[in-house]
């Protein structure tokens, strides 16, 4: 496994690790203020209800706890929320990068807010898929789910520990996993179409910011 710290390297880096591996993982992707600030905004957030239970797609006839306990608030990028616009800022820094370099011709991002309850899980599932796939893949509460390319997740659980558990289990291949832990600070990029993964159930809750770099959707052009 090769991790990368973002303070200390480049998109460069970050890039050729992707492109190797086709995932990464480093620590420190925002300044630390800014990472309390954003979990500050999910716990608000959540106080106002405005966070919902997220949906299943094709797994809406079954029970949806089963399948993902999160609760979700979407973002937009033009957020007056300057911690927000932070994020997206660097993210969108990274979107250009990755398409110079590595000609994935990523046309947008959509990410959200989401919080686990203690104990709650996602099954393995895959980030994109047709939507005649298999009933056991997952999807979100947006269409076209082929246009995801890259998804990312961005950890803001503070002093988080090992036997807090929570970790996401991303299947490297049908025999090989790599539980990784939602320590603050925290990106993982991986291929949606290649990576398996779940969310493994936690003592307390963990927060992320959750997001896919898409291209552009057939339906738009």
């Amino acid at each position: 496994m090769i991790t990368q710290n973002l303070a200390s390297t480049n998109f460069n880096a970050l890039i050729n690790t992707l492109s190797i591996q086709g995932y990464v993982i480093f620590d420190d992707f925002l300044a630390a203020n800014i990472i309390i600030a954003l979990r500050d905004e999910v716990d608000k957030r959540h106080i106002n209800n405005e966070m919902v239970a997220a949906k299943t797609g094709l797994l809406s006839q079954l029970n949806p706890s089963k399948i993902r306990g999160d609760q979700i608030c979407w973002l937009d990028e033009d957020s007056a929320n300057i911690n927000i616009q932070a994020y997206f800022a660097e993210m969108q820094a990274l979107k250009m990068q990755l398409n110079q370099q590595l000609f994935m011709n990523l046309h947008s991002l959509e990410t959200h807010l989401a919080i686990y309850p203690i104990g709650s899980i996602y099954q393995k599932h895959l980030d994109q898929f047709s939507q005649s796939a298999d009933v056991n893949q997952t999807i979100g509460v947006k269409n076209d789910t082929k246009a995801r390319q890259l998804s990312s997740i961005l950890y803001l659980n503070a002093d988080w520990q090992t036997d807090e558990g929570g970790e996401l289990r991303l299947h490297l291949n049908a025999l090989e996993y790599l539980d990784i832990l939602p320590t603050a600070g925290k990106l993982v990029l991986f291929l949606s179409e290649k990576f398996w993964h779940e969310v493994r159930p936690a003592t307390r809750e963990r927060a992320s910011l959750t997001g896919w770099f898409r291209t552009r959707s057939q339906s738009l052009i």
